[in-house]
């Protein structure tokens, strides 16, 4: 509908308009094309490429977020919900960096729980021997 509120403005011709428009769409399957079968069976078995794509675009943000998370819970054993206000981290964002951080092994709960902003119990969760090795390699690395 814009489009052709912009034709008639701009006193484009239909046909140009029109021709431009098959133009993008074809240029639009090429690339689906390509980039489909280029990962319809990559490595990490991801089938679809929009969902590789995002994979991919998320992996230099998983490991600094998940050192921000350890780095947060080597000054205090915390919930999600306090390092979510700590961090200003959304809930999925950071669940899911401690979650992470969990399977690792550089995280566990401490068994205790505190209340959240809502008045529910949550889990408090601190750093393994492993975490805070992991801690030091990040203070190393980042000359602190």
């Amino acid at each position: 509908m814009l489009l052709w509120k912009h034709q008639e403005e701009n006193k484009v011709s239909k046909s140009d308009l029109q021709q431009a428009i098959y133009k993008i769409m074809n240029q639009a399957n090429d690339f689906g094309n390509k980039h489909y079968k280029t990962n319809l069976d990559n490595e990490e078995g991801i089938k679809q490429p929009t969902s590789l794509e995002a994979k991919q675009s998320m992996r230099p943000f998983i490991l600094p977020i998940s050192d921000r998370v350890l780095l947060e819970l080597y000054s205090e054993p915390s919930t999600d919900d306090e390092l979510e206000q700590r961090m200003q981290m959304r809930h999925q964002t950071l669940s899911s960096s401690r979650r992470h951080c969990v399977i690792k092994g550089w995280v566990t709960p401490t068994g205790g729980t505190r209340l959240t902003r809502s008045g529910r119990k949550a889990n408090v969760w601190q750093l393994t021997y492993e975490g805070r090795l992991r801690v030091k390699q990040i203070k190393e690395r980042k000359g602190q």
